[in-house]
């Protein structure tokens, strides 16, 4: 910015930011007065200055200022307004906008940057009926929600850049642009301790777990987890306590995952087949089990 756009056009700077409903990003570091070259901390004490001092240039007080301040290091990603830490700068914009959200749903108290984001969120949150948030078709229930989505690859969430196909998850789309278009295999470089990762989401855990305040810690043995559900899930390990019992045959269960997979036991649905002999199975350690006794010549990594 310095050396290529010391004088410039305001109508080609901010061309493309339409007509600004939401706020700019703009890069708060070295931040100067481009009139007088005074430097300044804040957006709030440069427009104070310019007002004082440039009244040509005055700004209308009466209207908020539409800039999000950030601060752009190396590999550093540090809220400008509370100097919270992230491992990545989409990490940093998600939360850079909670310190702008001024839209509370009445419901469930979540909050929102714009009003147009409220909306969206009733609507798909809050509506008489699930609908997707593709084709905003009603549905009876979450549970033929959930088929319809399945069901539905033109309601799938990813999209591939290249290709135009679409998939259920961003790990498969990942994979999808590995195999299918020839990209390097993405790794997550930890900015604080230089660690690498694999999958993006061990690299989230790692950062929030050993570089931040933001974890859960055990009383029992000190262990850090990135999240309350992680540290329940982990204090069941010495406390034994099995708190979710089978309706049906009265098994008692440490954790409630444990006791959806046993339910398809009673179930009369059969999701799982054997390709060889065309029997059912409700669950699918048991086809395994089945593959292993009857059918071992058949690999059964699947």
């Amino acid at each position: 910015m310095d050396e290529m756009h010391k004088t410039f056009s305001l109508s080609t700077a901010f061309a493309h930011c339409g007509k600004g409903k939401e706020y700019l990003k703009v890069d708060c570091t070295n931040l100067r007065c481009r009139l007088c070259a005074e430097p300044f901390n804040t957006i709030e004490e440069i427009a104070t200055h310019i007002n004082n001092f440039h009244p040509n240039d005055k700004l209308d007080t009466e209207f908020e200022i539409g800039l999000q301040p950030y601060r752009i290091d190396k590999d550093k990603w540090l809220c400008f307004l509370c100097d919270m830490k992230f491992p990545t700068i989409t990490k940093l914009c998600r939360h850079t906008t909670s310190h702008y959200q001024k839209f509370t749903c009445e419901c469930c108290g979540r909050s929102y940057m714009t009003n147009e984001a409220l909306k969206y969120h009733i609507r798909c949150s809050h509506s008489a009926k699930p609908q997707c948030r593709k084709c905003w078709q009603e549905f009876p229930s979450i549970e033929t929600k959930r088929e319809h989505i399945r069901r539905s690859k033109s309601c799938w969430p990813f999209c591939c850049v290249e290709c135009g196909e679409r998939f259920m998850s961003w790990e498969c789309k990942q994979k999808h642009l590995v195999g299918a278009h020839g990209q390097p295999k993405a790794t997550y470089v930890c900015p604080e301790c230089g660690e690498v990762f694999e999958k993006r989401k061990i690299f989230y855990v790692h950062f929030k777990v050993s570089h931040t305040d933001e974890n859960y810690i055990c009383s029992c043995c000190g262990m850090k987890c990135g999240s309350k559900l992680q540290l329940d899930d982990h204090r069941i390990v010495h406390t034994g306590e099995k708190q979710f019992e089978c309706s049906v045959c009265k098994k008692s269960f440490t954790r409630k995952r444990s006791l959806t997979q046993h339910m398809w036991i009673h179930s009369e649905t059969k999701r799982f087949s054997c390709t060889i002999c065309a029997k059912q199975f409700a669950q699918k350690v048991s086809l395994k089990g089945h593959m292993k006794s009857h059918h071992p010549e058949i690999s059964t990594d699947f």
